[in-house]
């Protein structure tokens, strides 16, 4: 999914120049708009696929560690990546504290309301939130890879395209 005032404006750019660059579209264009918010890691895969029709995004949830006044962190994920299952995703944080294998949280709470998505997960006082933080990406959906594939119908056939 792209923003489509984004699409405009590239369509333009490219009409005033035919031989305009992928790099020069994506000043325009930058990248897939996902719906659920989330940040899109570096630029390399999105390139590649606007290059070559076929590409690998990384995508990570938008994270904050807050400090309490007690001095204890938590980690608060207000954006996943798309189509990331929020309710799964707290099951598996859950079970992965339980059975230790990410050390250091004491709760996970899914504080979602109508004001926005919220997911608060609180860290042991003698943990680092960056730590824990950093094994959450590696061991959970709050990191994801997506391949993005450009095909379209050319002459009855699919193909794969560039952006251009």
């Amino acid at each position: 999914p792209h923003n489509l005032a984004e699409v405009i404006s590239g369509i333009h750019m490219l009409m005033d120049n035919p031989d305009v660059t992928t790099k020069d579209l994506m000043k325009v264009i930058p990248g897939p708009d996902f719906p659920t918010g989330g940040i899109v890691m570096g630029r390399g895969g999105i390139y590649r696929a606007y290059e070559t029709g076929k590409g690998n995004i990384v995508a990570r949830a938008k994270t904050n560690i807050e400090t309490e006044k007690s001095g204890r962190e938590r980690i608060v994920v207000s954006e996943l990546p798309y189509l990331v299952n929020k309710a799964e995703l707290v099951k598996k944080i859950a079970d992965l504290a339980r059975e230790k294998t990410i050390d250091g949280i004491t709760g996970v709470r899914d504080e979602s309301d109508q004001t926005g998505m919220r997911i608060t997960i609180d860290i042991r006082r003698d943990a680092s939130a960056s730590v824990v933080l950093n094994n959450l990406f590696k061991e959970t959906q709050l990191q994801a890879n997506f391949g993005m594939n450009m095909v379209a119908i050319v002459n009855g056939a699919p193909h794969f395209l560039t952006l251009k």
